[in-house]
């Protein structure tokens, strides 16, 4: 599933994922621009990389999005690969320590048997619901507006968004998460049949529980109400995502688009 001579954009390139993703992608031959809002993500991971361009942008900054594709274009041309990995589960820390608290709480009263049924609604305010929606929809738009002039000189290529197993399945938590995930699976369904004709492949990864950061972070209670939903009773490996994103970017993964492939040890079964 060699990549060699390919050019490819990963965005949440600094860590997780995304940063699994462009180690895999370098190792199978490509030409890596890395995009991420830390740049001390980016020098401290990817610095050594001499395939590996790092760019530090906020993905939901229109603007600076299409500034990033410049430079690729200057350079190149053309680009064959979007990897679209940049997201959040929660707008800021405040709403990630909220949210935790809810979960342990959650998991304490299933510990009890008891019923526990958290408002998460009437404590969103206007500004979280609008940030999530604007890092994980927006910037994956503002990401393939930018990429497709790129990869439609290129004769082709293949996008792949990261939805998540939450925007296919009713589970509680804050709606900004889930309606984020369903709305690129949305867009990534109706973007495949815009963008075939021109031999682009849009598809989406939605996993379930992945060991990296952004998840642990939350605490192992978290991890835990997770791990109870599905089968496979462990996380992920980004490595393991990765490896994914290697098969739908090459020639072996040529006649998949418009798909939603699920890696979520058996959380979603459709």
């Amino acid at each position: 599933m060699s990549l060699s001579g390919k050019i490819a954009v990963v965005t949440g390139a600094g860590s997780g994922m995304g940063l699994a993703t462009v180690q895999a992608f370098v190792r199978e031959g490509a030409t890596v621009y890395a995009f991420d809002i830390s740049q001390d993500n980016l020098e401290r991971e990817l610095s050594s990389e001499s395939a590996v361009t790092t760019i530090a942008l906020d993905i939901a900054d229109s603007a600076a999005v299409n500034a990033a594709f410049a430079q690729v274009n200057q350079a190149h041309g053309k680009l064959d690969i979007l990897i679209n990995a940049a997201g959040v589960n929660t707008p800021n820390r405040q709403a990630t320590e909220w949210l935790d608290n809810i979960n342990h709480s959650m998991l304490e009263h299933a510990k009890k048997g008891e019923p526990f049924a958290p408002d998460f609604l009437s404590e969103i305010p206007d500004e979280d619901f609008e940030r999530v929606m604007k890092i994980n929809v927006h910037g994956t738009f503002y990401a393939i507006r930018a990429a497709a002039p790129l990869l439609k000189a290129a004769g082709g290529g293949a996008i792949v968004n990261f939805a998540s197993v939450a925007g296919l399945v009713g589970l509680p938590m804050p709606a900004y998460y889930p309606a984020s995930k369903a709305a690129v699976v949305g867009m990534t369904r109706s973007l495949s049949g815009e963008l075939a004709p021109f031999n682009i492949r849009v598809n989406a990864l939605a996993p379930a529980g992945i060991n990296t950061a952004l998840l642990t972070q939350s605490g192992e209670d978290h991890v835990q109400a997770l791990l109870s939903l599905q089968p496979l009773k462990r996380l992920a490996e980004p490595e393991e995502i990765a490896e994914t994103l290697v098969f739908l970017a090459s020639d072996a993964g040529a006649h998949y688009t418009g798909q939603v492939l699920s890696p979520s040890g058996g959380a979603y079964l459709a």
